[in-house]
């Protein structure tokens, strides 16, 4: 297998934190992602998701996440990229990193690298994410990961999942949640008294 460099044209880019509503609400922007789900229609759903989650005196433009994918060539996935950018990045303050295929972007995978800042009130600091768009099925398909570290213990931070959320096989210590509402995964990582969530979903884009 050939492995071709990526190499991203975009300069990092910065945006402030993202409004929530309420607690549960704020938990639910970092462990369950309401904006997850398979798209038949993607557009749309992009347009209003940016809408949603934009502060209140940002510049029209907030379309980050598209804007570098067009900017590093990947532009057929744009939209799915920036549905899961916005998902991953709800309820906090962010910069990304774009990254494409260098020899045939639009092609290929388009990759952000975020590092966020959050202040809700189960979860406060710093956290990462990777977020993941490929042409595949006659559309794109995506993924995201996200890394958030809660200062309270992970039996805490389990009572807060969203609804009909259920316990999966233990891996290795590790507890993995099938998260309510068909929002994707988390691993619950004990860390001392805290705990370090691990999200984990996917996101198609049919024509």
């Amino acid at each position: 297998m050939t492995t071709t460099k990526v190499l991203a044209d975009s300069p990092v880019q910065q945006r402030g934190m993202t409004p929530h509503n309420g607690r549960s609400r704020g938990f639910a922007a970092v462990v369950g992602l309401a904006l997850i789900g398979n798209l038949g229609v993607l557009a749309p759903i992009a347009a209003a998701a940016a809408a949603a989650n934009a502060p209140a005196n940002a510049p029209a433009n907030v379309e980050v996440f598209r804007d570098q994918a067009n900017k590093v060539g990947a532009r057929s996935c744009a939209g799915l990229y920036e549905a899961l950018g916005l998902a991953v990045t709800r309820g906090a303050a962010y910069s990304v990193k774009t990254e494409a295929d260098k020899a045939a972007p639009d092609a290929h995978l388009v990759q952000g690298v975020l590092g966020m800042t959050y202040d809700l009130p189960d979860l406060k600091g710093a956290a990462g994410g990777v977020v993941l768009a490929a042409p595949g099925g006659g559309g794109c398909e995506g993924y995201l990961v996200r890394v958030a570290p809660f200062q309270k213990p992970c039996a805490e931070v389990v009572s807060l999942l969203p609804a009909g959320s259920t316990a999966g096989q233990s891996l290795s210590g590790v507890w993995r949640y099938q998260l309510g509402g068909a929002q994707g995964q988390a691993l619950m990582i004990p860390s001392g008294a805290s705990c370090v969530v691990v999200t984990l979903s996917g996101m198609t884009q049919r024509p």
